[in-house]
């Protein structure tokens, strides 16, 4: 269920019995002469696709363009720097956690992802720690590699 072919009506009767998401994240680089350069968003978005469809779990844009510094000698290679990819991964968090998702599980692409999403889930986890009196449910951010296992 790809979240950006759903209405928000949809959403808001999806949140009544669940808040988990599935976020596809990857890059936008070189894969060789031949290899396509959507290799690992276009990896990650079909198997986060699979994912919710197996599970029943909504599926949000794929993050297309991540940490890719190393590839830019190759034409067509797109790169954010680390402090931009942390903001789109923790403004993504954010605007849904604000209409109630509190489980975000992302499906990685790219192995140059892992230490910067994952320096954007501290950055998440602490400034909610930081929120006075808050009291808004926990959110819980998890990162698999599509290549670690099933």
């Amino acid at each position: 269920m790809q979240l950006q072919l759903k209405t928000w009506t949809f959403v808001e009767d999806y949140l009544k019995t669940r808040t988990g998401i599935i976020i596809p994240i990857g890059s936008t680089e070189q894969h060789g002469p031949t290899g396509l350069i959507g290799t690992d968003a276009l990896t990650a978005e079909m198997i986060g696709r699979g994912a919710g469809e197996k599970v029943g779990a909504l599926v949000a844009p794929t993050i297309s363009v991540g940490m890719a510094q190393h590839h830019l000698d190759f034409p067509g290679s797109v790169t954010l720097r680390p402090t931009t990819l942390i903001a789109v991964v923790r403004d993504t968090v954010v605007s849904l956690a604000r209409h109630g998702f509190t489980r975000f599980f992302f499906v990685n692409g790219h192995g140059g992802n892992i230490a910067t999403v994952t320096a954007a889930f501290s950055e998440i986890y602490a400034e909610r720690s930081m929120e006075r009196l808050s009291n808004q449910p926990s959110i819980k951010c998890a990162l698999r590699n599509w290549w670690d296992g099933p």
